[in-house]
């Protein structure tokens, strides 16, 4: 397969993930059906977060340009995330799959303003993007690489079930979770 058709195929893959992601969103929280949209990160999904007004406590030091771009440019297995209510940008997310393709982890998030309508759902539905394309690859991982070392977050990434170090390289700094596949 030539790189193309291999880019085709992880383009198809990730809107697939980010469609089931959404159906089971709205499945879950119905009150949000027809005022949710997640799609990829879009020029105007890195407009609108240019545009957040982020406490300097939540601040975080990247570019989402450059991460588009250099994820784009080196990383066909990758997840994308925007993650949208009606007009209003609530948050992002990349990661990648790794090389042997054993984990897809969530290498940069971020959430939107302070207030916004999907606050408290950003992660959970960035994990679930990230574990149905680990799904689709036949990860067995998920990870959050990096995590912000704040008592609070570590926590909140525990019980979404990232209570696990990285089983392949103890001395990484990330959280894992196992791929748990429904058989129905």
């Amino acid at each position: 397969m030539n790189n193309q058709a291999i880019a085709n195929k992880y383009q198809r893959l990730r809107l697939a993930v980010l469609a089931q992601t959404q159906d089971e969103f709205e499945q879950f929280e119905p009150d949000f059906i027809g005022h949710i949209d997640l799609t990829e990160i879009t020029e105007d999904a890195i407009r609108s977060q240019e545009k957040w007004d982020i406490p300097v406590n939540r601040q975080i030091g990247w570019d989402w340009r450059q991460v588009r771009h250099q994820y784009r440019r080196d990383h066909m297995a990758r997840v994308e995330l925007a993650v949208w209510h009606r007009d209003e940008l609530c948050g992002l997310m990349i990661g990648k799959a790794s090389e042997g393709k054993l984990v897809v982890k969530i290498n940069y998030i971020q959430g939107g303003e302070v207030e916004n309508p999907l606050k408290g759902y950003i992660v959970p539905i960035a994990s679930r993007c990230a574990e149905l394309f680990a799904v689709a690859i036949e990860a067995d991982w998920i990870g959050i690489q990096d995590p912000i070392d704040d008592d609070d977050l570590l926590n909140y990434y525990r019980e979404l079930g990232f209570d696990e170090g990285d089983p392949f390289d103890p001395r990484n700094n990330a959280l894992f979770k196992r791929v748990v596949v429904d058989e129905d």
